[in-house]
């Protein structure tokens, strides 16, 4: 118990004279807050305002009732935070803010009591006696605060991953969202009926230590893929999959930053195999994108990489969709071959690939092997003699072509 003698009636005064300013202080500190946090500089909202200065008003009135009764301050006590800090993270104001906005409040009222203690014979002592009761109104206050915002913000996500595990179930089957959550979350991504639209599908090749490992990596693919604000991402048990809404009339979803993202992920520990499908004109046909991009995980190798097909040449996608029916009309001498030096180091492959993609320009293929065009000449020699192919027939070449995509794995687009 505090001491009350010959001090009590000072601090019941004290307790008086913040009580008695207790709608001024309120509106000094919404004041404070707007002008220091852009977060509540921006809130237009006239019933989230006047809630922010009932926050303070009621703090105002804890303090006073421990200022008169001069004892510390409970859980209890401060337990009026609770709804208050679960509005905030409802109306999506961040945790940082929120903190800030309450320590500027605390700080009004510490203000309070030291003018009034400059301006009263004692007061400074009497100041300092009530400085722990607001040290203890700042501490329990802002841990309830914070547990509150937190516990609310969890369940918040949790409602939100259901809304978009359904929207998404909605959208893949062809339905379209009911007024609602679901078309709220729809409209949020930018998903109507004629956007264009593609599919991002994830799946983790590999144990994912961190139980938050894998909504983590969600989050970076998704951002990877494109505008945040445009796309829908959700977490299916192991799955991830992303739909993102296109703004131009020839866009796709680009390779490139997500493979950064994968190999981050990779040195991490956390591997992925990711499939993205090609752009589809319209959200009705986001069921073909998603076994489009579903179907793309199958060209990966056990440790997983990146696989776009927007990125992928006619031959590749071919390859990608052979049986194994086509896998055996391949003659064993190219299937042989192609074994044999992928086990190896690859060199005669590779001069086959550079040739090709040099247009049959042997000396072009060599520059690009850095090697002199006579080596490059006995390499495909070598070539034709274990294969039984004359590969200036575009047959031939071809051929060979599709049993090192089928066989060696080529150099592709995939990581």
């Amino acid at each position: 118990m505090r001491r009350r003698s010959g001090q009590g009636a000072t601090l019941s005064e004290l307790a008086d004279v913040i009580a008695a300013q207790r709608q001024p202080l309120a509106q000094a500190a919404l004041e404070a807050m707007r002008a220091e946090i852009p977060g509540y500089a921006a809130v237009s909202d006239t019933a989230l305002l006047a809630d922010v200065v009932a926050h303070v008003s009621e703090a105002i009135d804890a303090l006073s009732a421990n200022l008169a009764r001069g004892r510390p301050v409970t859980d209890e006590d401060v337990a009026f935070v609770r709804p208050h800090a679960a509005r905030r993270a409802r109306h999506g104001m961040p945790l940082v803010d929120f903190m800030h906005a309450l320590r500027i409040a605390h700080r009004v009222l510490w203000e309070a009591i030291a003018d009034w203690a400059v301006r009263r014979t004692g007061g400074r002592d009497i100041a300092l006696e009530a400085g722990g009761l607001v040290m203890e109104l700042i501490n329990r206050g802002s841990t309830v605060a914070a547990r509150a915002y937190l516990d609310e913000e969890q369940l918040l996500a949790v409602e939100g991953d259901r809304v978009r595990r359904d929207l998404l179930e909605d959208l893949l089957a062809g339905r379209e969202p009911a007024p609602g959550p679901r078309l709220t979350a729809a409209t949020k991504a930018g998903l109507h009926p004629d956007t264009p639209c593609a599919v991002v599908v994830a799946v983790p090749v590999g144990p994912v230590g961190d139980p938050y490992g894998l909504r983590s990596a969600a989050s970076l693919v998704g951002r990877a893929a494109g505008d945040p604000a445009r796309a829908l991402t959700v977490l299916r048990q192991d799955e991830i999959v992303i739909v993102r809404a296109l703004r131009d009339s020839a866009g796709s979803v680009s390779g490139g930053p997500v493979r950064t993202v994968w190999r981050s992920l990779a040195d991490q520990g956390t591997r992925l195999a990711v499939g993205i499908s090609t752009r589809y004109d319209t959200v009705t046909d986001l069921g073909k994108a998603y076994h489009e991009a579903v179907s793309a995980l199958s060209a990966l190798p056990p440790e997983g990489g990146v696989v776009s097909l927007s990125d992928l040449s006619v031959l590749d996608y071919l390859t990608l969709r052979a049986d194994e029916t086509a896998a055996r009309i391949v003659p064993t001498a190219i299937r042989t071959f192609v074994t044999e030096d992928s086990a190896a180091d690859g060199t005669l492959i590779r001069t086959v690939e550079e040739y090709a993609a040099n247009d049959l320009n042997v000396k072009a293929a060599a520059q690009r092997l850095g090697v002199h065009i006579n080596t490059a000449h006995h390499r495909l020699a070598r070539v034709e003699e274990r294969t039984g192919c004359d590969l200036r027939r575009l047959a031939d070449l071809q051929g060979l072509l599709i049993a090192i995509k089928l066989f060696g794995g080529g150099s592709g687009t995939a990581v």
